[in-house]
């Protein structure tokens, strides 16, 4: 009986040590900092790994590709370890078979050997800590330091030790309606289209209360998530790139070179406030489209109306702007025109950048004009309108 018992502590012995040692080495990673124009796919060949392995160790998605957070690379040892750590869990569950007291041992030691900081921590709060500041918690957690406070809704910079911070908002970002506030002053105020505040909050008029929630964002549905995934299994930022180095297009005109632009650019999901391939609003689009013909267009639409020549419907051409509003006599939302009366925008409706008809009745009804940013030498006018 006592040498069964000295051999099963023996085996447990051995058991603990190599989880402890596997626990390590699943650590062995680097750290990488988002940089712009990264993705999730461009990352993962950048650092020869399996896409899925990337999005497994960071849990990814459109979201969290902030500029400036910092995300976990794990190694090729890392993953063949990973592999042996799991064929060692299997051995520990061969021992627990042989006693109540063996099997409580065994997952005490196993799960004190392998728990992490990381997986003890909820990393949606961070703790503060003495020398904490406003500053440097809200850089660790890729927050400027007036998102941290609306995210507490702290009033003063002061920190207390032993504080509870949210660092990570849960569901969609909110603004609760203020004296004075109307759908376009809150619009402006978030630096998005009031189109897309209507669309998120399913608005059937413009007037607001006072007291009353708005979503400043939306969940990404299945629809978006599709999308994402079709634009994750490309590069886009790298294939603008090789389009614009090539020679072939350096002799396009220069609506061909929009059209090419804009046309690389289909299916990047629809996020309002967006201005990258994870997701784009309609503004956003249109800014990155002529952005890289090197021209700088505001920011929202109605800042992008007062761009340009005015154009009416019969005198559209290939690469003029064209607008549109919902509620208002000024435009809520921008595409840019393909010719034979279809444009190409970030669909809010159609949660992704897509092509649609100037025909179709809802936009038909809403259209309120063109804008010519190109010169007379780059422009031919549609003959169909």
């Amino acid at each position: 009986m006592k040498t069964n018992n000295y051999l099963t502590g023996k085996l447990l012995a051995a058991i603990i040590f190599m989880l402890a040692v596997t626990s390590s080495w699943s650590l062995a990673a680097t750290d990488y900092v988002i940089k712009k124009g990264d993705n999730p796919s461009s990352i993962a060949k950048k650092h020869k790994i399996p896409l899925h392995s990337l999005l497994s160790a960071n849990k990814m998605s459109p979201t969290s590709m902030k500029v400036g957070t910092k995300i976990i690379i794990p190694t090729k040892e890392a993953s063949a370890r990973g592999r042996k750590k799991s064929r060692v869990n299997k051995s520990v569950a061969s021992v627990k078979t042989r006693g109540r007291k063996a099997e409580t041992r065994t997952h005490e030691a196993a799960s004190a050997a392998t728990a992490t900081p990381a997986a003890t921590q909820d990393s949606t709060y961070h703790i503060v800590k003495k020398g904490d500041t406003i500053a440097t918690v809200s850089t660790k957690y890729a927050l400027t330091a007036a998102e941290l406070k609306e995210l507490n809704h702290l009033k003063s910079k002061k920190l207390k030790k032993g504080q509870r911070l949210l660092v990570k908002r849960i569901g969609p970002k909110t603004y609760i309606v203020r004296k004075g506030d109307t759908i376009w002053k809150i619009a402006r105020k978030f630096d998005m289209d009031a189109e897309d505040l209507i669309t998120i909050n399913e608005l059937d008029a413009r007037e607001v209360q006072v007291g009353q929630k708005l979503y400043l964002e939306e969940k990404i549905d299945a629809s978006a998530a599709e999308s994402y995934q079709q634009v994750l299994g490309r590069n886009v930022e790298e294939e603008l790139k090789k389009v614009a180095q090539s020679e072939e297009f350096a002799e396009q005109t220069t609506q061909d070179k929009v059209t090419i632009f804009a046309k690389k650019m289909l299916n990047i999901p629809y996020k309002f406030g967006g201005t990258s391939i994870l997701g784009i609003d309609c503004s956003g689009y249109v800014k990155k489209v002529y952005g890289l013909l090197g021209m700088n267009l505001p920011r929202t639409a109605r800042e992008q109306f007062k761009e340009g020549e005015a154009i009416e419907r019969d005198e559209l051409s290939i690469g003029d702007l064209v607008f549109f509003k919902t509620y208002a006599s000024f435009p809520s939302h921008v595409g840019i025109y393909l010719g034979n009366n279809l444009f190409i925008h970030a669909s809010s409706k159609g949660k992704k950048v897509t092509i649609d008809s100037l025909e179709t009745p809802y936009y038909f009804k809403r259209f309120i004009g063109g804008k010519r940013l190109l010169t007379e030498a780059d422009q031919e006018i549609d003959p169909k309108g």
